[in-house]
């Protein structure tokens, strides 16, 4: 009986230290990013713009070397009109001055209404195409335009096992997985952080992903960067219920009980 017990608590010990080497794979990022891969990652993702999609409310000024031509430009919209009949809110600037900005929506046509202009498509294209486009259209009306475009609604969501879930604005354009999961407070220690779920319409359509943080594989994925209204879902794991540390715990603390228990065995004898 003895003998039994004894291989029993060697057994105990053995997924003991199993169980604990195998939950700090789990939790750390990239670990399989060894120390020979150093500048290997050159293979990134470098360009990224995120199309215009319906919905978008866009911040659209233009600068140039006519100061009067301007003010009717970027002030159109802002008080309640445009001589296109342009449909724009006012807002402000990233600069934080008041009144600077106009939000134009994108319609459901795909397109925005910008004063002097009218209609103009701009579902489909980057913000550097958008500015390209239309400081070719304003040359009819100001001298050497320069047309700056932001999102105003840029952000995204971040649900399940994270420590401060909700929708937060994305800080610029070229925003990771990586930074907005450090926006939600990071993964809990119940996250499944091998199989994170990305959630993306484009052009109406939706569609998913499922990236690895344990692999340095998801610098490579599309879905590396994120694009506006991306939802991310951290599943749970399975065994959410009792932590990984607090198993190892419950192991040692049988463990101990196993070897008193055997203690006692040899001195009652």
């Amino acid at each position: 009986m003895v003998h039994s017990i004894k291989k029993f608590f060697t057994t105990t010990l053995v997924i003991s230290v199993f169980v604990s080497c195998t939950s700090t794979r789990r939790v750390i990022y990239f670990n399989d990013l060894a120390g020979r891969d150093t500048g290997s990652l050159q293979n990134a993702i470098t360009a990224f713009e995120t199309p215009i999609q319906k919905n978008d409310q866009l911040s659209i000024m233009v600068g140039g070397s006519n100061p009067d031509d301007l003010g009717i430009i970027n002030s159109a919209g802002g008080g309640g009109g445009s001589p296109a009949g342009g449909s724009s809110t006012s807002s402000q600037s990233s600069s934080g001055a008041q009144g600077a900005a106009i939000g134009y929506l994108v319609e459901a046509n795909g397109k925005i209404k910008m004063p002097y202009l009218g209609e103009i498509q701009a579902e489909g294209l980057t913000r550097i195409e958008l500015e390209a486009k239309l400081t070719d259209l304003f040359k009819a009306y100001t001298k050497n335009p320069v047309v700056n475009v932001r999102f105003l609604n840029y952000n995204f969501s971040v649900m399940g096992e994270v420590n401060a879930k909700g929708r937060f604005s994305m800080p610029n354009e070229r925003t990771t997985i990586l930074e907005a999961l450090s926006m939600a407070g990071d993964i809990t220690e119940f996250g499944r952080r091998e199989n994170i779920l990305i959630i993306r319409e484009e052009k109406g359509e939706r569609k998913y992903a499922r990236v690895n943080l344990l692999s340095k594989n998801i610098f490579a994925s599309p879905y590396f960067y994120l694009k506006t209204n991306d939802v991310v879902y951290v599943e749970p794991i399975k065994s959410k219920f009792i932590s990984r540390n607090g198993l190892t715990q419950y192991l040692a603390i049988a463990a101990g009980g196993l070897s008193l228990l055997i203690t006692i065995i040899n001195v009652s004898k």
